[in-house]
């Protein structure tokens, strides 16, 4: 009988030993569906993407804005130099250094989302966009001066959405200096820089957009610009969203031989406007210096400067300026 005890009590110390050891504090496969200490991190806490680095297709729903305008992909202007494509450009040629970009002389072309450092200087060269519709990517330009003689210097073909992000403390600057030779049946590119799908500047760094032959810059979706210093010199319409512009903060120049700002949706609902919302900008326009058909606002906190030669503000439908704000 004492054998049979002393194998029970021997039973139960193994027992409670085992189940000791199974919550020693070691993080189980729940903890890390849950971001528990092995879960993968990239650049702003996102999963590794596809050049190594941090993907940019995630989380772009949260916003960090009271508001809802500018969610975190458009607010992100930090970036992992160690994990992004590096893109130098050169009079002859440009390299790239990882995954997601090939060069053919001085065109590259990138087709893989994530994050691309680009450099350099180069009186004929051109960078082209073409993603999956449901891919992102930041394009961060770090001393860069880039012109075309024959389209647009940046052409982004397709993607869900394009940061142009102005590294802290460089000059950039992009320019067009003849007729646009490869455009499509839509007449895209129409711009100097120039995105089929959103795009959002910004930054702290500047940029100098000079277009000979067309617009400055333009989204045919939603065009944000959020933060940096922009100067643009236009023949035609200076900053164009054709769905919506919306501006948080930036010390914006606009030189343009017809409209400043602009924005031309009438058919999707809730589109056509302008928000501006931070930011000092100058416009001096040769017609309107503000239009969109559905809704134009300026808030207290940005200052806007116009000289016309058309109208200072022409829409059509609502326009919500607050005093001072417009001069």
């Amino acid at each position: 009988m004492k054998r049979i005890i002393s194998l029970i009590l021997a039973a139960i110390a193994v027992s409670l030993c085992l189940f000791a050891c199974s919550n020693d504090g070691t993080p189980n496969e729940t903890d890390d569906r849950n971001g528990g200490t092995n879960a993968p991190s990239g650049n702003g806490g996102s999963p590794a993407g596809s050049n190594g680095g941090s993907s940019n297709s995630g989380g772009d729903a949260e916003t960090e804005d009271p508001t809802g305008r500018y969610t975190k992909f458009d607010l992100r202007a930090s970036y992992d130099e160690t994990e992004a494509v590096k893109i130098t450009f050169s009079e002859t040629s440009a390299t790239v250094e990882g995954k997601g970009a090939e060069a053919s002389g001085t065109t590259v072309s990138i087709t893989r989302d994530g994050t691309y450092i680009i450099s350099g200087s180069c009186s004929d060269g051109r960078i082209i966009v073409e993603v999956p519709s449901t891919d992102k990517v930041q394009l961060v330009l770090s001393g860069l001066k880039l012109t075309s003689k024959s389209s647009a210097p940046i052409w982004i073909k397709g993607a869900d959405k394009t940061s142009i992000t102005l590294a802290d403390g460089t000059v950039n600057s992009l320019a067009d200096t003849g007729e646009y030779t490869d455009a499509n049946v839509d007449g895209e590119p129409n711009a100097c820089l120039f995105s089929k799908d959103d795009l959002t500047i910004n930054g702290t760094g500047s940029l100098e957009v000079t277009s000979n032959v067309n617009n400055g810059i333009t989204s045919k979706d939603d065009l944000k610009i959020v933060s940096g210093t922009i100067t643009v010199n236009a023949q035609n319409h200076g900053i164009r969203g054709n769905d919506s512009v919306s501006i948080r903060g930036g010390a914006i120049t606009v030189s343009a031989k017809n409209d400043g700002i602009k924005s031309s949706q009438e058919e999707k609902e809730g589109k056509g406007y302008i928000y501006i919302d931070g930011g000092t900008i100058s416009i001096d326009a040769g017609d309107d210096c503000l239009q969109a058909p559905r809704d134009i606002t300026i808030t207290a906190d940005a200052s806007v400067s116009v000289d016309a030669g058309g109208k200072q503000v022409n829409c059509d439908g609502t326009t919500n300026i607050a005093e001072g704000a417009l001069k």
